[in-house]
């Protein structure tokens, strides 16, 4: 048995036989696991209830979906009433490789921030194409923001600077913890020896001529609600902390609708869903939509 007083948290939501495949991984790598579901099916369920008696971790059934930001307190809620130090969150799609634990903990120990470094984040790596998702760096070398996937976090953080925004339901949660973080002091690094394996979105390549032109993600027109919904919550909180940063988030989002509106099916719909998400993030109406 792994004894790192490290305990994973996976948000599960109708999980198929390789998000088994992902937790499978885990038990040789972290002392405790809690998958916390949102709502999935019967039959994914009791696919779960087969893999936990397998693999030994704790499921949580929230019987619906409660978002992303109120499945990770609910575990990490678990992991702090479990004695576990540490707190590695993951999404279901994401596949942890050889010796990742140890190279993300190895962190903590030799950084000569290690009494303000509040985030350890892995290198991601796309499944699909085997390229290298980007991550946003600051002026000392150390990172802006990091994805809720595969950050490695002491518990004694929650206690201090309080848990996830539930009312942002899905989308921005990372941003928003990242730049709490970095608001009170705290510093987030990248552990270039530790690869999670990432599955972000079902994009889609826009070709001409069989000439490559760009990727889109390809986002559901919900996911697009929420994402710049959100993105206007983050902006509107932090701009005057991180204007650099709340101005890329601003360009990005543009970026993306316009690749929506070039490259992707559902165009119409979907930028019609975003625009419905930034009226309600000026607005400040959060939380899950009933309006959809």
């Amino acid at each position: 048995m792994i004894m790192n007083s490290v305990c994973a948290v996976v948000v599960t939501f109708h999980p198929d036989a390789d998000v088994l495949k992902n937790l499978s991984k885990l038990p040789e790598q972290v002392e405790r696991i809690v998958v916390v579901d949102n709502g999935s099916s019967r039959e994914a369920i009791s696919l779960l209830h087969a893999a936990e008696l397998q693999l030994g971790f704790e499921l949580i059934e929230n019987h619906e979906n409660l978002g992303i930001a109120s499945a990770l307190n609910i575990g990490i809620h678990w992991a702090e009433s479990s004695g576990c130090k540490w707190i590695m969150l993951f999404d279901q799609d994401s596949a942890v490789t050889e010796g990742f634990m140890a190279a993300m903990l190895r962190v903590y120990e030799i950084s000569p921030k290690h009494e303000r470094l509040g985030l350890v984040a892995p290198r991601y790596v796309d499944k699909r194409s085997g390229a290298a998702i980007f991550q946003g760096a600051t002026e000392d070398g150390t990172l802006e923001t990091a994805m809720t996937s595969g950050s490695l976090m002491p518990v004694a953080i929650f206690r201090e600077l309080g848990y996830f925004q539930e009312e942002l339901f899905i989308d921005a949660v990372d941003y928003e913890y990242s730049l709490r973080l970095r608001d009170k002091g705290y510093f987030i690094e990248e552990c270039s020896d530790a690869i999670l394996l990432h599955s972000p979105g079902s994009p889609t390549i826009v070709r001409f001529c069989g000439i490559r032109l760009f990727q889109t993600a390809n986002y559901s027109p919900l996911r697009r609600y929420y994402q710049d919904r959100n993105r206007v919550w983050v902006v509107r909180r932090y701009w005057k902390k991180f204007p650099i940063f709340c101005l890329k988030l601003f360009k990005y989002s543009l970026h993306e609708q316009i690749k929506t509106m070039l490259g992707e099916s559902g165009k119409w719909d979907k930028c019609y869903y975003a625009a419905l998400g930034i009226m309600d993030g000026l607005r400040g109406h959060m939380g899950k939509t009933d309006r959809l």
